[in-house]
């Protein structure tokens, strides 16, 4: 295997257990493998329509609406009609999700500490660097084959971009 490929498998297996860490954290909420997900991206982009964010989370609506209903049922967020077209769901969290997502933030930054305990500034530096060159042609090559950004990626940089604002 040739260098790269190596630095690739390297990279999968480190990003396979840290969502391993991160999924027992988050087990003990009792959430599901999507949820979390699903719950800060309410918690950024409280009241949207449920089609907007089955868009926007890239999940067909009726995948999305089973992912809400057992957020709902455990009182993380609640469904109200439109006011405008009672036809329409919009999808909002609750305090207890809010406290939830507070929670999962935390717990992720504290975990994103740790997986960097023992790097330096420098090699931080560096690190970035690299990713984001990789990410750049990435983000190149999906273009030339799909043409545009999917509504899936757009959600994971929106998440992402408010992550980091937390």
């Amino acid at each position: 295997m040739s260098d790269r490929v190596e630095l690739k498998h390297l990279e999968m297996e480190n990003q396979k257990y840290q969502f391993r860490y991160l999924r027992n954290q988050l087990n003990e909420k009792k959430l599901y493998r999507g949820d979390p997900r699903l719950l800060m991206y309410v918690y950024f982009h409280d009241g949207r329509k449920q089609a907007e964010i089955a868009k926007g989370r890239g999940v067909k609506p009726a995948s999305l609406t089973v992912m809400v209903q057992r957020l709902e049922q455990a009182g993380l967020v609640n469904r109200k009609s439109d006011e405008q077209d009672q036809r329409v769901q919009r999808v909002y969290i609750t305090e207890l999700g809010r406290e939830t997502s507070k929670k999962t933030v935390e717990l992720f930054q504290k975990a994103v500490k740790g997986f960097f305990e023992g790097v330096s500034e420098e090699e931080l530096a560096v690190y970035q660097g690299v990713l984001e060159k990789v990410k750049e042609n990435v983000l190149r090559m999906l273009d030339e084959t799909s043409g545009s950004e999917t509504a899936e990626q757009e959600s994971e940089r929106t998440t992402c971009l408010s992550l980091q604002n937390i």
